[in-house]
């Protein structure tokens, strides 16, 4: 890799018509205080109202010259507080695998190790890492990227089966950067305004370290228009499961539908079909602007309202590698944005679990402070009854769920 850092520091430095490096990045804090009942497991191996604190430092560069590109991002991110000592203590009950103690990225998987762990207590955890790393070339038909990047495809808003490179929890509120992968990207762009893009993402296996096809991905989507839609088709072998999706989206009477199918050969056998359909529509309230939206999304790994405590093992590796958050099956999600003022935005949201009536409840508020600071705050709601997904998942011990507290968090974000 330091082979592959040295020749992207040449080739921007030596170039005669390169333009100047052009920087930016984002500080961004927070603070969270939670709730939880006394039989869930966060209040029984800690505290059950924990304070914790993050913060996320991004740095950006970027240089450009003649149809060349490069990008660099470093990143510094830490968490400290109640929260993180008491995934400790249920990671040493064995009720939390250690790879997600604290949440930050790691490098497991992926082909370069550009992560360095900071620190590692019970109260404290920081990591710094590249997160972007790579040259690009940008043709008259075609586009090359090389190094570590983020792609994102798919239809969806809360939910993007389409999406199989690192997508963003459905209840995700900070949606800026999605983490990075090492890939190769290309895309051809045909005259008629239609492309087709292919990746190329090898990874480590996170036993014996070594690159294996069975953990990479493969990937092919073409994206075209006919008759006024819009529409994707993919084809990709991703951890050495064949998968198929389809991808269409369209105006309807004002408003845009959406709707994405993926259809997955499981390495252990059988199928499992994925669906995710929305409309959004934007429009103006006493004079204010406002946009909503309603998702369905169908998770063809999700389990029965009975197996939450042992979900199937496609489900599983589907959560281990941060591809699916959810262990439902059927889900309807629903959001608006209200422009209160200019300056002040509110944004209420809901995702409910269709086969449980378990309901996760978010509000949150925006407040562009001045011109480059944000002040956001908000609070996550869970709501259903003990045995549902978000009222409590039966741990294995006798009268103890797994459950999402209630949550409110205040967070200041500075961009430069």
């Amino acid at each position: 890799m330091r082979g592959f850092i040295a020749i992207l520091f040449c080739a921007v430095t030596c170039s005669a018509h390169a333009d100047e490096w052009e920087f930016g990045g984002h500080l961004k804090y927070q603070l969270t205080q939670a709730l939880y009942e006394s039989e869930d497991l966060y209040a029984v191996y800690g505290d059950d109202t924990p304070t914790d604190h993050e913060i996320d430092i991004r740095l950006k560069a970027r240089k450009r010259w003649d149809r060349w590109d490069a990008t660099i991002h470093y990143e510094l991110l830490a968490l400290a507080g109640d929260s993180l000592e008491t995934r400790q203590a249920l990671t040493d009950a064995g009720l939390l695998s250690a790879t997600a103690r604290t949440g930050l990225p790691s490098d497991d998987r992926r082909l370069f190790d550009l992560t360095d762990e900071i620190t590692d207590k019970d109260r404290l955890a920081a990591v710094h890492r590249l997160d972007r790393l790579y040259i690009g070339y940008a043709g008259e038909h075609i586009v090359v990227r090389a190094g570590r990047q983020a792609v994102s495809w798919g239809n969806g808003i809360a939910f993007n089966p389409l999406d199989i490179f690192n997508p963003f929890s459905p209840t995700a509120v900070d949606k800026d950067y999605k983490t990075g992968d090492d890939m190769l990207y290309g895309q051809w762009l045909f005259e008629n305004g239609d492309d087709l893009q292919a990746i190329f993402l090898p990874r480590r296996d996170p036993v014996s370290n070594e690159v294996k096809s069975d953990q990479s991905s493969y990937t092919l989507k073409y994206h075209g228009m006919k008759a006024g839609m819009d529409y994707d088709l993919l084809v990709a072998c991703h951890y050495d499961e064949a998968l198929l999706g389809v991808g269409l989206a369209r105006d309807w009477h004002g408003a845009v539908w959406r709707l994405d199918v993926s259809i997955t050969e499981l390495d252990g056998g059988g199928r499992a079909t994925s669906l995710v359909t929305n409309l959004d529509y934007s429009w103006t309230w006493f004079g204010r602007n406002v946009y909503g939206y309603v998702e369905y999304f169908r998770s063809g790994v999700g389990e029965a309202h009975k197996n939450y405590a042992k979900p199937n093992t496609d489900l599983q590796k589907r959560i281990s590698r941060g591809e699916l958050f959810n262990v439902g099956r059927d889900y309807l999600a629903t959001g608006l944005e209200m422009e209160l003022t200019p300056l002040f935005h509110l944004f209420p949201s809901m995702i409910c679990n269709l086969n449980d009536e378990s309901v996760f409840v978010q509000v949150r508020a925006t407040y562009d402070w001045k011109e480059n600071i944000l002040i956001t705050c908000g609070i996550n709601l869970p709501y259903g009854k003990r045995g549902s997904e978000f009222g409590g998942i039966p741990s294995g011990i006798t009268d103890r769920f797994d459950a999402p507290g209630d949550e409110g968090y205040v967070r200041i974000s500075y961009y430069f």
